[in-house]
This record gives structure tokens, C-alpha cells and sequence, in this order.
């Protein structure tokens, strides 16, 4: 039974990317195409690995092994979330990516001073936190009372929360990816650009913990990469260029201080190839094994606590904690973990300490078949809507295609994670893009530097081009913000 459910659950998403590939919208900037390929992995591969090859790690962390039946209802959960969020993905974003409409090539980027100035007043007041938030943070957190970032796990949730700061100035050093993604944008690509991301993804790989940063970050590359070479689809080279990055998250993922422990002089460096985080004797599959691809695993619990066992559901209250999050904890210590209105916990039938609901598994603890699909159908919709922003007149935006580019890989932990972690990721990968937009347009609207003598930054070669495709001389001058 549970072969034959593997095998509709394969040609399910196979039946779905083939209608959406006829749609004509598809590209690797449409919000589809990463949950197609998010669902792949965690509900597609995941199921086939812990089918055939036992896969039992995280059975055993919660305590708990589906039966037949509620493997296959699994799958049947996860393919009908799939079909509703494409359905109203693909909906909403029906547009074609086109990067010449009307027969009109899209203007070329130029950034004039006051984009400039704009940049370097938005660097200059949110990296020093940045920075100053990577050095607290380069010890790591520290739940015995000591080093310069604090936490405790709360005792009824096993959340853990800061004790001697706030999220604001412990997370702080996030808004690297978007500081460091504008420099290379604004800068036109050029090679010295490249050299504060680098850093950044090596600070990252340093710490270990906060490695979907680093999918991110190199995803929202890659994108304005190929928005640079008006392509719609990953090159070879990128995705070879994807084995070391995805070696590198499931290295972190077995051992968290393995670049520390190299550096340290604690281990030898040939730690660095043990992806399966044993002592090099086990399965090399068996790196796939642990928790970073078990959304399937964590949506089976889900199926069998919601609602037999918690004879409830959350009723979407979970997204009230949009209102108590943006307080301090400093300020309010009594401010509750989490949802302040808990019709659910997870914990109270198996552990689920740090696990992640995803965006299928959030809607069924909020009421069910209906509380699913209506969450898929939402999230589905406000993407495609905005996909099809981009492709109308976004994609002629220089601020636009920065920010689309930066948030599109945010929607990766929102799949995964589902609840209101969007928001929480948001705040810290979009604020440096929008507190550049909005210099702009102050010193725009209040009319500073409007004399430029500096005169506008011309495009790179190969994003502007010397002739238009009528084959006369490339005039365009400032592209309209």
C-alpha cells in the first residue's frame, strides 16, 4: 500500500509541474518553482528514503512511528496542499517572464548619486549593528548563564528565549545578506563586490547554527545573476555550483562547530568531508537522515496529534503572536512564548522542541482539510500576486528586482517552517532594502542632490548592451524609480 502511495505521490508533482510548465510563467523566479522543488525533497524523497531506508532518527527524537495508514495519509495531505497552493500560485502569477514587452528591451539600470549616497547612509547606520551583533554572536548562544548572548529554554514550551539581550540585537547580524547582496547590485557586479558576501557566508559557515541564511543568501545571487543575463533558468554551472553548498548545510546540520573546531585546531580538517556526521564508517545517504529534510516526518505527527489527540484544533490563533512578537522581551518579561493563545501543543503527546510545522502542517493544526487548503490557497495567491507584480512592472525597477530577489528565497523558510516565521525572517533580510528605498525618495522628494555632478553609473556590458534591439545606439537614460 504504501508503495503504490510513493508512486501516486511522484506523479502527482509530475502531473503539476508539466500543467504549470504549459502555463508559459514558469522560471526560477516564479514562487512555484521553489515550492515544487521544496515539496520534492522534504514530501517526495523524504517518504522514499524513510520507506527504503529506514530512516528512523526522527521517529525516535519524538517518539513516535506512524502505521501504514497514517503514512499514506501523509502523502495524501502533503500532494492535496500541493495541488491547492499551485492552483492559486499559478493563478495569481500568470504572466509571462518577458524581458522584452512590446518589443521594448527593459531600460538599463544605472545608479546615480543620490542611489549612492542613499546606500552608504543605509550601510552606515544598520552595519555597525550588523557587525556588532556577528561579534556577540561569534561565541555562539550560551544556556549556562555565561558568554555575551544568554539564552534559556522555557520550561513549558522548550523554546528557547534571550535572557541578557533581544532578538532585535542578537539577530541583527542577518541584515549582512542584504547589505552585502545591494553592494554587489549597486556596484554592477563588479569582483571586489563579491568579497563582504563571501565573508558573510564564511561567518555563517563559522557559526554553524542559521544555515538556511546561506541557501538564502546564494539563492537571491544567483537570481539577480541571471536577472543580469535575462535568463529564466538555472545554468549548468549553477547547479554544480549547488553540490559544495548543499555539502556544506548538511555538514552543519551533523555538527554545528565543525568549521570551529578546524579552525580551533580541535579537529583535523578532514572533518570537513564527514557529511554524515558519524566517524566516517556509516552510509553516506545516511547524512540525509536527520532533521533538516523531515518536514514529512514532523507533518505525520501533526496527522496523528491534530485532532484525535488534542480533540481541538489551533484555529489560526497561532497567528496572533504577530502582535506580541515585535515586543521586547526586555520590556515585557512576561511576554508569553510563542502564540500567547495555545489551543495546541505539540509537545504534550511526543517532543517537538525546535521542529518545524511547515506551511501544509501549520494549516491542518488550524482547522483541518479546511484549515489546509485555505492556508495554501491564501499563501498561494498573495505569491502568484506578487510574481505577477514583478512581471508586469517590477522587473523594470532597479529597487524592485533587489527586493524581489531577496525576498523570493525567504519563501523556502516559509514553506518549511510555515506560522508567522516569514515575517520574523522578513523583518531582517528586507529592512536595509527598504530603508534604502526610502532615503531615496526623501532626498528626491526634498530635491537633494538633485545636481549631480557625478553624472549616472553606467550598466555593465552585458545587462544594458551598446545597441537596443532595433540595433540603434542604447540612449536610455535614468530608468523611473
Amino acid at each position: 500500500m504504501i508503495e503504490m502511495a510513493l508512486i501516486a505521490q511522484v506523479l502527482v508533482l509530475v502531473l503539476v509541474a508539466v500543467v504549470f510548465l504549459s502555463t508559459g510563467s514558469a522560471s526560477m523566479f516564479h514562487p512555484l518553482t521553489l515550492y515544487l522543488i521544496f515539496h520534492a525533497l522534504v514530501f517526495v524523497m523524504r517518504p522514499i528514503l524513510v520507506h527504503t531506508q529506514h530512516f528512523d532518527d526522527v521517529w525516535l527524537f519524538m517518539g513516535f512511528w506512524p502505521d501504514e495508514q497514517q503514512f499514506v495519509m501523509t502523502l495524501v495531505v502533503s500532494s492535496v496542499a500541493l495541488v491547492a497552493f499551485s492552483a492559486a500560485c499559478a493563478w495569481a502569477g500568470l504572466a509571462r517572464p518577458d524581458w522584452t514587452p512590446n518589443g521594448e528591451p527593459a531600460p538599463a539600470f544605472v545608479f546615480d548619486r543620490v542611489d549612492i549616497v542613499a546606500f552608504l547612509t543605509t550601510a552606515a547606520l544598520l552595519a555597525p549593528l550588523a557587525i556588532y551583533s556577528a561579534i556577540q554572536r561569534q561565541g555562539g548562544a550560551s544556556f549556562d548563564g555565561t558568554g555575551d548572548v544568554q539564552m534559556e529554554r522555557d520550561p513549558l514550551t522548550g523554546q528557547p528565549i534571550y535572557t541578557n539581550t533581544t532578538g532585535y540585537i542578537a539577530e541583527a547580524h542577518s541584515m549582512g545578506l542584504p547589505l552585502t547582496l545591494g553592494l554587489i547590485w549597486i556596484c554592477r557586479f563588479h569582483p571586489l563586490s563579491f568579497l563582504p558576501f563571501a565573508g558573510f557566508v564564511a561567518y555563517r559557515a563559522y557559526l554553524g547554527w542559521g544555515r538556511w541564511a546561506i541557501i538564502m543568501g546564494i539563492l537571491g545571487l544567483v537570481l539577480l545573476l541571471l536577472y543580469r543575463t535575462r535568463t529564466r533558468w538555472f545554468r549548468l554551472w549553477h547547479v554544480l555550483a549547488a553540490v559544495p553548498v548543499m555539502g556544506l548545510f548538511t555538514l552543519l546540520g551533523n555538527n554545528r562547530d565543525a568549521f570551529r573546531d578546524v579552525l580551533a585546531g580541535d579537529a583535523p580538517p578532514s572533518v570537513l568531508l564527514r557529511f554524515n556526521g558519524g566517524s566516517g564508517g556509516g552510509r553516506a545517504i545516511d547524512a540525509l537522515a536527520g532533521q533538516d529534510l523531515a518536514n514529512f516526518d514532523f507533518l505525520s505527527y501533526i496527522l496523528w496529534v491534530v485532532p484525535k489527540q488534542s480533540a481541538t484544533y489551533t484555529w489560526f490563533t497561532q497567528y496572533l503572536q504577530l502582535f506580541t512578537e515585535p515586543i521586547p522581551r526586555l520590556l515585557w518579561p512576561g511576554k508569553p512564548v510563542g502564540a500567547p493563545v495555545k489551543w495546541v501543543d505539540l509537545n504534550d503527546y511526543g517532543v517537538f522542541y525546535n521542529l518545524t510545522t511547515s506551511l501544509p502542517g501549520d494549516g491542518w493544526m488550524s482547522a483541518g482539510w479546511i484549515g489546509m487548503i485555505v492556508t495554501m490557497v491564501a499563501v498561494g495567491l498573495i505569491l502568484g500576486r506578487l510574481h505577477r507584480w514583478f512581471w508586469v512592472s517590477g522587473f523594470r525597477n532597479r529597487y524592485a528586482v533587489l527586493f524581489y530577489c531577496a525576498f523570493l528565497p525567504l519563501c523556502l523558510q516559509w514553506f518549511r517552517d510555515g506560522n508567522i516565521t516569514i515575517v520574523k525572517f522578513g523583518f531582517f533580510s528586507l529592512l536595509p532594502i527598504l530603508l534604502w528605498i526610502g532615503l531615496t525618495r526623501v532626498l528626491r522628494a526634498w530635491g537633494i542632490l538633485d545636481d549631480d555632478p557625478l553624472g549616472p553609473v553606467v550598466a555593465p556590458p552585458n545587462l544594458a548592451g551598446r545597441h537596443n534591439l532595433a540595433g540603434q545606439p542604447n540612449l536610455a537614460g535614468r530608468e523611473p524609480s
